[in-house]
């Protein structure tokens, strides 16, 4: 099971848009359209012929006909595909009325698809050149809506740097794979060493007493680290940096086998099919021109706006993590180097509309030596919630108040 959908086999940055009309349906003549004609921005792609059949319905026709264009996906994100339903000059309307059946036409961007994923879509037909703000609900005499039923493919390439990395990654995986494959024999071998080796039993011998020294030590070892401990921090540092870096290595080696890419492909499937499915991760992943802004990224993956509860406690660790530096002086102070443009960003993706200012603060706090005791983040918070807080809590202090009169007046009443 892939995390992504399957690109062009080309590898150059041109996309495809195909549009298969299905069916029109409740038309406001049953004369056939002479053809459907797909314009992608100005330029018109081709026409359909004739409908391959009639509906049950004497006003809904069959289709079936695919129109494609070939254009770099950057064009197609910033374009519009226009489907117009074209009659034949004596085509007359249904009711035997003496007019001409005007041209219909429906709209829709080309971004809102998702690259290499087919979508069925039903689209709302208007009365060509109708701009008003109900084009495209226009409805015939028995009230119903005329309709086009299309399916839209968009294809395109990924972005090099992505391409890329999937590349490396297949290559890591069959590389796994292969060493994977030869494991069996090389447990066995391992376990008929003491079979083929007896002499091995024998260093079990001094391996207990050390064992025991070693459990026996251990309260005073944790005594003397307790006591030195400001003494011992950078040390620990060092070993646990050490040791993490022993640990994700051996994760990154289990991962990469089939039953480990497993596990991993079942967390994170969900999330990568929902990153893609947005419009910053499709500009993120393929290649349709500009790639998106660290801003826009950040608003992908943090709370908005309405959800204030989860928004506080982003702010709270961004606030935690960027003092986090006072726990090595110097070193941390290194570590806002890093920090600091990430926190602007994150800070800019949360409380810009509310604001805008605060993301320069935040970064010269987190610039500079001893100030990253203000709450940046924490303080942003309080700025766009604290009115509505307020308010709240005027409110029930009014209720409060109210009750408390009618108690009274009921009290003094009996």
């Amino acid at each position: 099971m892939s995390t992504l959908p399957q690109p062009m086999s080309n590898s150059n940055t041109t996309g495809k848009l195909t549009v298969t009309i299905l069916s029109a349906y409740d038309l406001d003549t049953s004369t056939a359209p002479q053809s459907i004609t797909l314009t992608v921005g100005d330029q018109v792609v081709g026409s359909t012929s004739a409908p391959s059949a009639r509906h049950k319905e004497k006003k809904a026709f069959k289709y079936n006909q695919k129109l494609v264009y070939s254009a770099p996906l950057g064009v197609f994100y910033s374009s519009n595909a226009l489907l117009t339903v074209q009659f034949s000059p004596d085509s007359v309307l249904g009711g035997g009325e003496d007019q001409t059946a005007q041209q219909l036409e429906a709209e829709f961007p080309i971004n809102s698809l998702h690259v290499n994923e087919p979508q069925w879509i039903i689209l709302n037909l208007r009365k060509k050149g109708d701009d008003s703000t109900t084009a495209g609900t226009d409805t015939v005499e028995d009230g119903t809506v005329p309709t086009l039923r299309i399916k839209a493919n968009l294809e395109g390439s990924y972005r090099p740097e992505v391409a890329a990395m999937l590349h490396s990654s297949k290559a890591w995986f069959n590389l796994v794979d292969g060493l994977h494959s030869n494991l069996p024999s090389i447990e066995m071998n391992i376990k008929e060493i003491p079979q083929k080796y007896p002499v091995v039993k024998f260093f079990l011998i001094p391996a207990v007493p050390l064992a025991a020294i070693v459990v026996a030590l251990l309260p005073v070892i944790a005594g003397i680290l307790i006591v030195g401990l400001p003494f011992f921090l950078p040390f620990l540092v060092v070993l646990a940096g050490f040791v993490a870096s022993i640990l994700g290595i051996g994760a990154v080696l289990y991962y990469s086998t089939p039953e480990g890419r497993g596990k991993v492909l079942n967390l994170v499937h969900p999330v990568a099919s929902h990153l893609i499915s947005t419009p910053v991760g499709q500009r993120l992943v393929y290649d349709t021109g500009a790639r998106p802004s660290p801003k826009s990224m950040a608003q992908l993956v943090l709370p908005g706006s309405d959800d204030m509860v989860a928004k506080l406690l982003a702010s709270l660790a961004i606030d935690f993590v960027g003092s986090c530096s006072y726990l090595l002086p110097g070193v941390g102070e290194a570590f806002d180097l890093a920090w600091a443009p990430t926190q602007t960003i994150m800070i800019s993706a949360m409380y810009d509309e509310s604001t805008p200012s605060l993301k320069y603060v935040s970064f010269i706090e987190e610039i500079l030596p001893f100030t990253d005791v203000v709450p940046s983040a924490t303080i942003g918070w309080s700025k766009e919630y604290a009115p509505v807080l307020l308010s709240i809590g005027q409110q029930k202090v009014h209720e409060i108040i109210v009750a408390a009169r009618r108690e009274k007046d009921v009290a003094f009443a009996k």
